[in-house]
């Protein structure tokens, strides 16, 4: 072996052996705030991943300048209307946006982040990309996409290596949420599970006398049996 190859034994021996130096956190941590060697933040929180769907047809479509422009609107109404319900963002994954909110009205904000995301894309992005389209004679183009939603415990430490890592969150809140924000072919643009419907406010449940979300037949999330919900509602910022 080279002596670069020789050197990951070493390297996989350190991960292993190393205790972590957990703490409870009571803010969503930057990568500067956890140690690279063994650092660990323990974190109750929401998580909300939005996902644009249909980003490779999109390419293949139309020219990738515009594409592009499709996927910028896309992430940035994304990340501003996460943080404009208190949310921090903390991944970047192609065309999909990882938020994290805490706080007793975490579940409350990620569901109101994406119902006003849900509002931007449908009232705001669709129809300035079919007059932008129409005006080339161009093939029309909707953005479809879904919000995912889970809370729950989850320990946050870095991955990588020294000047090239970044912040990874270990538990099923995240996994769930990303999950769940990939589902194709249900109605609506927003899936959460009972873990976040089951603490939300009248006002985010129900619009009057109806009902808001529809409960879903419990399914296998990855590795798990989860109960979701699924709404087709939007909110104006």
């Amino acid at each position: 072996m080279t002596q670069f190859g020789d050197a990951f034994d070493g390297k996989m021996n350190e991960i292993l052996a190393t205790p972590w130096n957990s703490e409870n956190a009571r803010v969503v941590p930057k990568t500067e705030d956890v140690a690279q060697r063994d650092g660990a933040k323990l974190i109750e929180a929401t998580f909300m991943y939005a996902d644009m769907a249909d980003s490779t047809l999109l390419v293949k479509r139309y020219k990738k300048e515009f594409a592009a422009r499709v996927v910028r609107m896309y992430m940035r109404a994304s990340v501003d209307c996460i943080r404009n319900r208190g949310g921090h963002i903390r991944s970047f994954d192609g065309d999909r946006v990882m938020g994290v909110f805490i706080g007793d009205r975490r579940r409350n904000d990620a569901v109101e982040a994406a119902l006003n995301l849900s509002w931007v894309v449908d009232q705001v992005i669709n129809p300035k990309l079919k007059a932008w389209l129409a005006r080339s004679n161009s093939a029309t183009w909707s953005v479809a996409h879904r919000s995912g939603i889970d809370d729950g415990e989850t320990l946050i430490v870095r991955g990588g290596a020294r000047n090239n890592s970044d912040l990874v969150s270990i538990g099923n809140a995240p996994n769930i949420a990303a999950k769940l924000s990939g589902i194709r072919g249900e109605s609506g643009s927003i899936t959460i599970t009972s873990r976040v419907y089951d603490v939300l406010s009248e006002g985010n449940k129900m619009s009057g006398d109806t009902a808001m979300w529809k409960k879903r037949d419990e399914a296998a999330v990855g590795p798990h049996a989860v109960s979701t919900y699924s709404c087709g509602w939007m909110r104006k910022p």
